[in-house]
């Protein structure tokens, strides 16, 4: 496995990162918080012209990780859109959407008007039958309310496509905002001492480094997993990343608001932003304790040649004696 990406891809990532800064960057997440209805056309505008909706993930590798890194920039400006959702679309549709297998039924920016395929993070391919609008909740400003159905066949590598790069979003959102900690943490003074050369400070952001890390590494070999088609365990590994993606956030959001104190609550703060319209990625289509169950699953079903693989009978002996 190669741990370093394409040139083409890194300098697709750049380009999308420069087209949302020049368009206001966060701020974006903040006018469509206000405007949901315009994200669409405005997102349009400004990635159409990269051509980014021609890439083909799942022609190759440098396509493969020119989406990864076109989520990850789109992540580290907190873009509310299905940028992932669009890169993973299957043949025939716009975007896939992946629903929840209990619960509330809704889902991340299922509002708008895509040619929807859906999947569950089993990999059961779905059937849309209703769309509601947002329910405009503070921390689910671009979720909506769905009907689903068990029902048409769908390529499963599309499913572990979109739980990957995704994943690759979050990791976006949670490096921008170790970014911003850092500097936040460097000019805020206390007692006449920078904040960051405190020990405990020290400690809390040697933390959200690792995990931002790991994560960062997880996610490239990621990549080249479901790059392999014939791995039995691809879909093992792309909600592996997703439960360490979701752990990281935990870590790394955490740690962000305490270090800013009671301004990282302030919706004027880039962390709020963050933590706030992470959450339905965070918690759709599953959390974190839902995902970890669904891992184990997949697990005992097909094994997992990971660094440590655990053979498929191995792990049901395992859950029976548990």
């Amino acid at each position: 496995m190669n741990n370093t990406v394409s040139e083409e891809a890194t300098e697709l990532g750049q380009a999308v990162g420069e087209a949302i800064d020049a368009a206001g960057g966060v701020d974006l997440a903040r006018e469509f918080e206000r405007d949901p209805a315009a994200r669409g056309d405005v997102v349009e505008g400004l990635l159409g012209p990269l051509g980014i909706w021609e890439i083909a993930p799942r022609e190759d590798q440098v396509q493969l990780e020119a989406a990864a890194e076109a989520c990850r920039a789109a992540g580290g400006r907190l873009l509310m859109y299905p940028i992932a959702e669009r890169l993973a679309r299957p043949d025939g549709k716009d975007a896939i959407l992946l629903v929840p297998t209990t619960g509330r039924r809704v889902a991340v920016h299922a509002d708008l008007d895509l040619n929807w395929a859906a999947a569950t993070l089993r990999g059961d391919a779905a059937r849309l039958t209703r769309r509601g609008p947002l329910i405009g909740e503070k921390l689910a400003k671009f979720v909506a309310e769905i009907d689903t159905e068990i029902d048409e066949d769908l390529p499963q590598e599309n499913v572990e496509l979109v739980i990957t790069l995704q994943s690759w979003w979050l990791l976006g959102v949670l490096e921008r905002a170790l970014a911003d900690t850092v500097l936040y943490t460097n000019e805020r003074q206390q007692f006449g001492r920078r904040i960051i050369t405190f020990q405990g400070t020290q400690f809390r952001l040697s933390d959200v480094v690792v995990a931002v890390q790991g994560l960062s590494e997880l996610a490239k070999y990621t990549l080249w997993s479901i790059a392999h088609h014939g791995r039995s365990t691809a879909l093992v590994d792309a909600v592996a990343l997703r439960v360490s993606a979701l752990q990281a956030a935990d870590t790394v959001l955490r740690a962000g608001h305490q270090l800013h104190g009671a301004m990282g609550f302030a919706d004027e703060t880039n962390i709020s932003q963050y933590s706030r319209h992470s959450q339905g990625y965070r918690r759709l289509p599953e959390g974190e304790t839902r995902s970890e169950l669904i891992l184990a699953e997949l697990i005992s079903r097909n094994g997992w040649t990971s660094l440590f693989p655990i053979a498929a009978g191995a792990a049901r002996r395992d859950a029976v004696r548990v």
